[in-house]
């Protein structure tokens, strides 16, 4: 069932069962003031007649009742209701009655027990005389003879009071049933106001699942309610933040294929011209040098590929304390500089020597190897400086080389994957390096910075200090 019509039908029931509850509670107040009152005037009516009994005797209850049998328009509504009467003695036994009770039932067939030293109950009480529910009350009548108490019976018929109660409770079923179509009618545009919102996300939300990636969520519902309007920025930020994904994916799928495709050709190339005649074993031998370079440089570049992939995607490597300087060390020797024949000079200061980070030590070391491998290929000489030294609880690693420096209209996408600058050299990779440093930097809570761009050049590692 559609959240629209659960609303509606909840509302309308609710509200429904709310009215007719209240008019239960109406017909309950009413019906308790009418018992009330009633048993106000049967108490005050049977005092006067236990008075007036006890003066003239039983034939007061006889003609009291006769008498207003001969004069109905001139008694009161209470006295034309209270036609019930009996006078019994302590035994329960009947002395008298009224017309209307004729043989009225015996104290012991009501179940009440009166005792001359305890006085008889005297608060009004339900009995069923024949086909008829009367509403009674006993009271002790005084006597001369107290030894012989008398007790009189006084009653009212409850048809009218009830009836009354059913006429106001067949009242109150009209009008919840008179009331329900209107609830179900708010009730209905309650529920398609409440849900207009929430049905334009659902249909924004399919068509982003059918590949449409703008997701224009302008509806009036969506805007005037403040959770689904909520509810609708967040869709639209994720529906951006997925396009933007889908298009670095595909940008990254392109410069891949693009750099894979480089060295792929130039080693075809070599082979087909290798095997158009035949060649001396020296020709040979620079020819498969050749493809072997260009091998190296498609291994590196698919291992760079890899490594960007899983940053994007997988939860940082388990890290471990570990010494920053003997990671430096393992760094430099991984880099290109034995291939190259640079010189690399490790510096510390005195704070930094036994300074200890938490990193995962492959990731470290790739780090470091990249800013190390881009000095070596940029530098104007063969000399590359790494710099160790403590700011504060952060360790600070400085790579610098004495290249031409970066120009500026690239020193704002350095870090961007597969950016090369204009003047980079045909073995300066594929512009992965750089990107990927900071990135292994920032899921060990650093960060890479290009400090100086002129010459020298000046990449700075930070990362926090667990111990020194």
């Amino acid at each position: 069932m559609k959240l629209r019509n659960r609303l509606m039908i909840t509302f309308a029931g609710a509200s429904t069962a709310l009215l007719f509850a209240m008019r239960l509670a109406t017909i309950e107040s009413f019906r308790r003031v009418q018992e009330y009152e009633l048993d106000e005037g049967l108490r005050a009516r049977a005092r006067q007649e236990g008075n007036e009994i006890a003066l003239v005797g039983r034939k007061a209850l006889e003609s009291e009742y006769e008498a207003q049998g001969e004069a109905q328009g001139e008694v009161n509504a209470l006295e034309q209701i209270v036609t019930y009467g009996a006078l019994y003695r302590a035994d329960g036994a009947l002395v008298a009655d009224t017309p209307s009770f004729a043989h009225a039932p015996s104290l012991r067939e009501m179940k009440i027990a009166v005792d001359p030293v305890v006085k008889p109950p005297t608060a009004p009480f339900d009995f069923r005389f024949r086909d008829k529910v009367l509403r009674g009350v006993l009271v002790e009548v005084k006597s001369a003879s107290p030894a012989e108490p008398q007790y009189l019976l006084l009653a009212a018929s409850r048809r009218d009071m009830d009836a009354d109660a059913r006429q106001l409770l067949a009242v109150g079923w009209w009008v919840a049933l008179a009331w329900l179509p209107v609830t179900l009618a708010v009730g209905w545009w309650f529920g398609r106001r409440m849900t207009q919102g929430v049905e334009a996300l659902g249909a924004a939300a399919r068509r982003v699942t059918a590949g449409e990636l703008r997701m224009p969520v302008e509806s009036p519902a969506v805007t005037r309610d403040d959770e689904v309007a909520v509810l609708g920025q967040a869709l639209r930020d994720m529906v951006s933040r997925l396009e933007a994904l889908i298009q670095t994916e595909r940008r990254f799928a392109s410069h891949a294929a693009h750099e894979l495709r480089s060295p792929l050709t130039a080693l075809r190339g070599e082979l087909e011209l290798a095997l158009r005649r035949k060649r001396s074993a020296e020709e040979y031998e620079a020819t498969v040098a050749g493809a072997l370079d260009d091998t190296n440089r498609l291994i590196d570049l698919a291992e760079d590929l890899l490594v960007v992939a899983r940053l994007g995607s997988e939860a940082p490597e388990q890290v471990e304390e570990s010494d920053a300087l003997a990671l430096v060390d393992d760094a430099v020797a991984a880099s290109l500089v034995a291939s190259r024949d640079v010189a690399v000079t490790v510096d510390h200061d005195d704070a930094s020597v036994a300074a200890r980070v938490r990193v995962a030590a492959s990731g470290f070391v790739r780090m470091l190897r990249n800013l190390i491998d881009n000095a070596v290929v940029h530098g104007a000489t063969k000399d590359v400086r790494v710099k160790l030294s403590r700011d504060g609880a952060s360790l600070r690693i400085s790579v610098e080389d004495d290249g031409p420096g970066i120009s500026v209209e690239d020193r704002d996408r350095v870090f961007d994957h597969f950016h090369r600058g204009a003047d980079a050299r045909q073995d300066s990779g594929a512009g992965l390096g750089l990107g990927i440093a900071r990135e292994i930097a920032r899921r060990h809570g650093g960060d890479v910075v290009l400090e100086s761009a002129a010459k020298p050049t000046r990449f700075v590692v930070t990362l926090p200090i667990a111990s020194a």
